[in-house]
């Protein structure tokens, strides 16, 4: 069972998406960062949440504004522009070896992720408070492990509505 060692919820987020388990891929199988966005969008694809364009508009996104986290379980947050966009969701992974993903700021610089998280949000101004939220949560070592831990989809997804409600 995942504890719940829950932060502060001193910022107060929307409640546009919630995590769900057909969103959520546990010890994915990637050599390549490609390979991983490719899977995580094509399951937000399959629902209808995101538009064909979705996947070559992370891809070209990720090339200019790298994703990559130096956290202390290193990861990426992948996002692009909301006209690719039909319905806010997020899917998200782990991976059973570290992918490569450029870091944040620092393009140079490379982060062996091992998480990865697609946030697609309809509305553009609930990007960077998404964005702020993430930064906030996952300055947590103990939730970072958590989730990296997770051997069970539904504990994993009921602890991530839980932190970002």
């Amino acid at each position: 069972m995942i504890s719940s060692k829950l932060p502060a919820k001193g910022i107060e987020l929307m409640g546009i998406v919630k995590f769900s388990q057909d969103m959520e891929e546990l010890r994915i199988e990637a050599q390549e960062k490609e390979t991983v966005i490719k899977l995580l969008c094509e399951k937000l694809l399959k629902k209808g949440f995101v538009k064909d364009s979705f996947y070559a508009n992370v891809l070209k996104r990720e090339e200019v504004f790298p994703t990559g986290l130096p956290t202390s379980i290193p990861m990426a947050i992948c996002h692009t522009e909301s006209e690719h966009v039909n319905s806010s969701a997020i899917a998200f992974g782990t991976m059973s070896k570290p992918v490569a993903f450029q870091e944040m700021g620092t393009p140079e610089r490379t982060v062996m992720a091992e998480m990865v998280f697609v946030i697609a949000l309809k509305n553009p101004k609930d990007q960077v408070p998404w964005l702020q939220k993430m930064m906030t949560v996952f300055r947590d070592n103990e939730i970072l492990e958590t989730i990296r831990n997770a051997s069970d989809k539904a504990e994993v997804v009921n602890y991530l509505n839980d932190i970002f409600s």
